[in-house]
This record gives C-alpha cells, sequence and structure tokens, in this order.
C-alpha cells in the first residue's frame, strides 16, 4: 500500500508548463462562469448581446471614438464570449490542440479566441463588411457570405449580424452565412455562441471541413477571410483564398479586396523600439516620422486579390512541395549602413472602399523581421536558412504554400 501510495496519480503528475497554463485558465473560465451561473440563461445571453452590439455601434460610428473606450468595449465582448465558449464544455484537448496541416498552422481554440479583442483588426473588417453588404443590397434582394477558417468567434460577422439584428438594418432573408472552421473545438464553441447570440436565421450553415478543400453549394457573393499572422506567414491566408476565389460569383467580392506585402531593411533598434517610446500604443496613425523616414523601402513583394488569385500559377517542387512566384526586386546601392539593417516585411490590408488595416493596427499587419536575410555581410556561422546577397542583386521572392508558409528568397 505504502509503495502505491508514493506513487502519484497521472491526474496529480507535475504537467508541461504551457499545457499547466491553458488548464488553469480553463478552470478558471469554468469558475467564473459559475460565478455567473445566478443569472438566468436569458438574462446571460442579453449581457452577450448587448456587448456585441455596444463594440460594433462604436466601430461603425462616423465620428472619431477614443482608443480606451473602444478598447473596453471590446473587452466585454471578449469576457462575454469566452463565457459562451465554457458552456461549449470543451475538452481539453478540443481547447488546446494546435497543429501543422498541409498548408499552414491550424490554431487552438484558446489561442485565436483572443483575436475578438484585435480592436483595429475588426474595425478595419467590419466597417469593409458593412460597406460591400449595403453596396451588394442595393442590386440584389439577398446575399450569401461565406466566412472561412472563422474560428470559435467568428469576430469579422458575428459582432455585425447582431448589430444588424438589433438595429433591424437587414434581415436574415437579406443575409444568409455560412460558418466554416476545420478545427472541432471551434465549431463547437461557434455552435454554442451562434446560439447565445439568437443569430441562428441568418446562419445558413456551420459546417466542419477544411477550407483548402471546400466546396459550397452556393455560388458566393461575399468571400470573408482572415487567416494572417505577421509577415503573411504560418497560416493558410493565401491557399484558402486561392481555392475559395473560385466559388464566387463573377461580380462577388473577396474581403479584404487587396493584401499588399511589402518589404524593408530597417534598423531593428529604431523601427521596432524607439519609435514606440512615446507611444500610448501601437497604430499606423503613431508611426514616428523619422523612422520612417530611415526606413529603406524595398517594394510590394506580393499582391493578394480576386484578379492575381484567379490568374496566380503554382510550382510544384520535388516532395510535392508548392509554391508561388512573387515578385523580383533588386537591391539597392548607396546605402552605407546596409549590413546593419535587417529585413522586415509587412502587409497592409484593403478590406473594402477606403476601410483597412494598416501597419501596426493589429498582430497581422506588424513588421516580421527576418534574422535569416543578410545583405552585405556574412553571419559568422552560415547555415542552410541563411540568404546573403551584396546591394544591387536581384532577388527572386517565392511564396511557400506547403508546411507553414512563408516567403523564400533566391538570388537571380
Amino acid at each position: 500500500m505504502e509503495a502505491q501510495s508514493s506513487q502519484p496519480t497521472a491526474s496529480l503528475q507535475y504537467a508541461d508548463p504551457q499545457v499547466d497554463e491553458l488548464l488553469k485558465h480553463s478552470i478558471r473560465t469554468q469558475l467564473e462562469s459559475l460565478l455567473k451561473a445566478k443569472l438566468t440563461t436569458g438574462q446571460r445571453q442579453l449581457l452577450l448581446q448587448k456587448s456585441f452590439v455596444d463594440a460594433m455601434t462604436l466601430v461603425l460610428s462616423n465620428t472619431q471614438v477614443e482608443h480606451l473606450q473602444l478598447v473596453c468595449a471590446f473587452e466585454a465582448m471578449y469576457d462575454q464570449a469566452v463565457q459562451s465558449m465554457a458552456l461549449a464544455q470543451l475538452s481539453q484537448e478540443q481547447l488546446t490542440r494546435q497543429y501543422v496541416s498541409a498548408s499552414g498552422l491550424i490554431m487552438s481554440p484558446y489561442n485565436c479566441k483572443h483575436t475578438i479583442k484585435d480592436v483595429y483588426r475588426i474595425q478595419g473588417y467590419a466597417r469593409g463588411v458593412d460597406q460591400a453588404i449595403q453596396s451588394k443590397l442595393k442590386h440584389s434582394p439577398s446575399i450569401t457570405i461565406l466566412y472561412p477558417a472563422c474560428g470559435p468567434f467568428a469576430p469579422l460577422l458575428l459582432p455585425l449580424l447582431s448589430y444588424y439584428k438589433d438595429t433591424e438594418k437587414y434581415t436574415k432573408e437579406q443575409i444568409q452565412v455560412i460558418l466554416l472552421d476545420v478545427h472541432p473545438g471551434a465549431i463547437l464553441a461557434l455552435k454554442q455562441l451562434v446560439k447565445d447570440l439568437q443569430l441562428d436565421d441568418y446562419i445558413l450553415r456551420i459546417e466542419q471541413s477544411d477550407a483548402t478543400t471546400y466546396q459550397p453549394n452556393e455560388s458566393i457573393d461575399l468571400l470573408v477571410l482572415e487567416a494572417m499572422q505577421h509577415g503573411f506567414t504560418k497560416e493558410g491566408q493565401l491557399s484558402i483564398a486561392k481555392h475559395l476565389v473560385q466559388f464566387l460569383k463573377i461580380d462577388g467580392w473577396m474581403i479584404p479586396q487587396n493584401v499588399s506585402v511589402r518589404g524593408m531593411m530597417v534598423i531593428g533598434e529604431n523601427e521596432f523600439n524607439q519609435q514606440w517610446k512615446d507611444a500610448e500604443y501601437s497604430h499606423s496613425l503613431n508611426m514616428d516620422a523619422s523612422a520612417q523616414q530611415d526606413r529603406v523601402e524595398l517594394g510590394e513583394i506580393l499582391s493578394i486579390n480576386k484578379s492575381t488569385l484567379l490568374n496566380m500559377q503554382e510550382l510544384e517542387l520535388q516532395g510535392g512541395v508548392k509554391v508561388i512566384p512573387a515578385s523580383q526586386i533588386t537591391l539597392p546601392k548607396g546605402i552605407e549602413d546596409m549590413s546593419k539593417r535587417i529585413l522586415a516585411i509587412y502587409a497592409h490590408i484593403d478590406t473594402f472602399a477606403k476601410e483597412g488595416v494598416g501597419q501596426y493596427d493589429s498582430g497581422i499587419t506588424h513588421p516580421k523581421p527576418d534574422m535569416t536575410f543578410y545583405i552585405d555581410t556574412k553571419p559568422r556561422d552560415i547555415e542552410h536558412t541563411h540568404f546573403v546577397a551584396n546591394s544591387g542583386d536581384t532577388v527572386q521572392f517565392y511564396y511557400q504554400l506547403s508546411g507553414l508558409p512563408g516567403f523564400v528568397p533566391v538570388k537571380v
């Protein structure tokens, strides 16, 4: 008996620190949910619905809204959405499983739930989607929207639908939405949230499917997609868009209408540290003029829109690895401190009309430094991942679709 008691049971063994933190969060979420269990289901749902409507009322306002007011509204929306997720009763595996598929990173519901707090990402998309819906419904009695890789909260659309229902701006007869995600945990949380928001009438269906192979039965008026990380890496935005753009109607739109991925050579200390020392928060409006002037812009590496996607040619290499040829860029000459600079890749997102997400507005547009790219210098120990070139060289960029997506530079 003593020998048995000295052995820890499986449930008491020390966990991996990262998993343990996730477990603590899950427990905390459940405990918070229990504390709020004194509310009736109807009261809880009303609080949730109100938080979504309040956030969108600020986002769609034509007057300037203070940053802190937006942050508070989005925090409230997040808090209520997490309560709904807790009621979906995801298992630990469903909550935390994250993996790399053939086309990119599939994030866990735990990790992508924070997207709903990304104020300026959602603002740029929601305002763009709202204008696109308005434009479409001027010429059509109803539209079908496809939102793939939507995650557990579908944050680019569900808050907007909540606002439409509350204000009676658009009805279920005018808008029908297909929500799509490959992660079973995300689907469970999503179904619970749609139920709690009482938006079932606007939802044509919720499907668990790989967006890179999914084939909708309907022609799509609007394709709303955001499966990006900074530097246009890791997630499968391009693979998903390239596949699904074919299901758009001839006059159908993809949102974002254009993603421009660009490169620049920067002094890391100036770009990522000094220019933000006096800023209240990182945002394109708060960028420092001297830091911008210090950059050496290389130009556009890749443009992703409906036209370029329909004409994009894949190259298949050995082992089935797929790449897309991007731009050729000639590295500028005469930059005295070029050897001290690092490559940073960033995206500017035009969602619709004049709406968008600029540099530093969101994690997805934050410039990503590439520490393997060397110009006019060589690393002390050259690895196979390092790229070494000189000023004046022409570089052909390719975009790797297989595994974890990202850019691969090759000297011409």
